[in-house]
């Protein structure tokens, strides 16, 4: 596996290679690009977070509005998700083994995107790639995960990129760097 990260006029590009010099047929491999949100980003409620669905932006929580009352101990430790390619969870609410609670939401994104508003409502940060099974945020961190996950057959290789958008605009400037930047990704 080889990383690198560019820094951009709007952010940064982390672009991955794998290749497989093995006889193993791996099912799945992928590369964790974790952005966390700290200071005017940090969003532990979700209040900020967004993905793109057909009919506009829409809180990344929205199907769980309960949260905003919710004491952060029984809104935290917790992973909210929303799927792409992947097909939409009938389960909702997964009380996982690993001690967090998985919320998954109810309709589909349409572009691999997941973004936050600053608390001033001045910038925008957003992870997006070209295909991805989900999005999601683990919310006290803040994060935006993108991440893709493809097999690596034997003596193959792969290649992607994920852009993390960072400037001043709004969410209709984030769509627009995304459509215009996202048929160059990797």
């Amino acid at each position: 596996m080889r990383a690198r990260a560019t820094l951009q006029d709007d952010g940064a590009l982390f672009h991955y290679e794998f290749e497989n010099h093995s006889d193993v047929d791996y099912a799945m491999i992928t590369a964790v690009t974790d952005p966390r949100m700290t200071g005017i980003f940090h969003d532990v409620r979700l209040e900020r977070t967004y993905v793109h669905r057909k009919d506009g932006f829409a809180l990344l929580a929205a199907d769980t509005p309960e949260r905003l009352a919710m004491p952060l101990s029984r809104w935290l430790p917790s992973r909210y998700l929303a799927s792409y390619t992947w097909p939409v969870p009938a389960q909702r609410v997964e009380h996982r083994t690993d001690g967090i609670t998985y919320y998954n939401a109810s309709q589909a994104v349409d572009v691999p995107l997941i973004a936050t508003v600053s608390s001033d409502h001045k910038w925008v940060a957003a992870s997006f790639t070209n295909t991805t099974g989900n999005v999601w945020s683990n919310p006290e961190l803040t994060c935006q995960h993108v991440d893709p996950e493809r097999p690596l057959p034997p003596r193959a290789k792969l290649e992607w990129d994920v852009k993390i958008l960072i400037f001043p605009g709004s969410l209709d400037q984030v769509l627009k760097k995304v459509e215009s930047q996202r048929p160059l990704l990797k």
